[in-house]
């Protein structure tokens, strides 16, 4: 299924932090996955948005502003996703959801294939305030658990993967990647100069009275016997 929009929300904030552990804080790790996702939806052609909150102060009000600003969107053609953390001594990767069970299992399996996360599979929530107050579809990734350490460790190691496996199982777009070689063209690209000649005079003393003029310009002068 193709999306019109895609909407992200990271998970909790700066006042309501969440989970935390390891020297992780949920709300921090959680905008980083939703930043990397922004740019390789984009990549792929996707219209995003997001709406996260970072204003409200206490659960609640965290994830009730998310919601609207998640409906602000028109609902026709829009999938909200929202991003978490998992805590509680587990491991492994779940997605919760309200009524979209396949696409759930779907992203599951992805983020589970491209980090060796355990695949815990598709968790139904209704009771969650986030996936039953949406106008749209709405899914919630538990993409680890933070107070693993193994979990993090794959988790901060491999973000653009944990990202692209997503958008993939989302959209059924891979996101481009730069060869090496395409990375050097592009070095070597941005490496190159381009000089241009003002003059030629016979007479010496014109050539350098014209250099005379272009450096009280400001212009750099070399002048060169031929």
């Amino acid at each position: 299924m193709s999306y019109e929009l895609v909407t992200l929300t990271a998970g909790h904030n700066e006042k309501v932090v969440g989970a935390g552990a390891n020297g992780y804080k949920e709300h921090e790790q959680a905008r980083l996955l939703v930043a990397q996702l922004e740019k390789d939806f984009k990549a792929v052609g996707q219209k995003v948005a997001i709406c996260t909150d970072d204003k409200g102060t206490t659960k609640a009000s965290v994830w009730g502003n998310a919601v609207k600003n998640c409906n602000k969107y028109d609902k026709k053609g829009r999938l909200d996703v929202s991003i978490h953390l998992n805590a509680g001594g587990g491991t492994g990767v779940e997605v919760l959801y309200y009524s979209e069970k396949a696409l759930s299992a779907k992203v599951s399996k992805a983020i589970s294939d491209a980090t060796g996360y355990r695949d815990r599979g598709p968790k139904i929530a209704k009771e969650i305030g986030f996936l039953n107050s949406t106008t749209a579809p709405a899914i919630l990734i538990e993409t680890c658990f933070i107070d693993n350490k193994n979990d993090m460790e794959v988790f901060t190691k491999g973000l653009q993967d944990i990202s692209r496996s997503i958008v993939k199982a989302i959209t059924g777009k891979s996101v481009p990647t730069v060869t090496k070689t395409e990375t050097k063209k592009e070095d070597s690209a941005s490496k190159t100069l381009y000089k241009v000649q003002t003059g030629a005079f016979a007479d010496k003393k014109n050539a350098e009275g014209l250099a005379k003029e272009l450096e009280k310009k400001g212009y750099p002068v070399h002048i060169v016997k031929q």
